[in-house]
């Protein structure tokens, strides 16, 4: 399961500077284009897919190639306990997690290294990330 932290450095030696912090963040890689996507950690839920007028996704893929199979609320993230998960939210062409179709509502957890395709084909893949 992948999992994060957050590490601050040590103090500062100068009273006007900030404390660095060291931030370990997930993130998505698009596999045909390369984007990197980051995963905000600030929110428990993150709806991935395309834009409507309803429920904007936090998570918006209508720009990248054949994008057209991902459907307006197709899957959501959910960050618990410094861990990601993936549900498919019944998109009309699946959510996938290496290579395995989910379920509609399976909470599925994920790793560094798992691919994510939203729709079948792998024509609209991510490549999970994280420092």
């Amino acid at each position: 399961m992948l999992t994060w932290q957050r590490t601050v450095m040590s103090q500062p030696t100068q009273p006007d500077s900030l404390t660095p912090l060291q931030t370990h963040q997930p993130r998505l890689v698009h596999v045909r284009t390369g984007t990197v996507v980051p995963i905000p950690l600030h929110r428990n839920v993150l709806l991935v897919g395309k834009p409507n007028d309803h429920l904007p996704p936090d998570i918006d893929v209508a720009g990248f190639p054949d994008s057209d199979i991902v459907s307006r609320i197709h899957a959501r993230l959910i960050l618990q306990d410094n861990q990601v998960a993936i549900e498919d939210m019944g998109s009309t062409n699946g959510t996938y997690v290496n290579g395995q179709r989910l379920r509609v509502g399976q909470r599925y957890p994920l790793k560094a290294g798992d691919w994510i395709a939203l729709g079948k084909e792998d024509k609209v893949t991510f490549l999970l990330q994280q420092d």
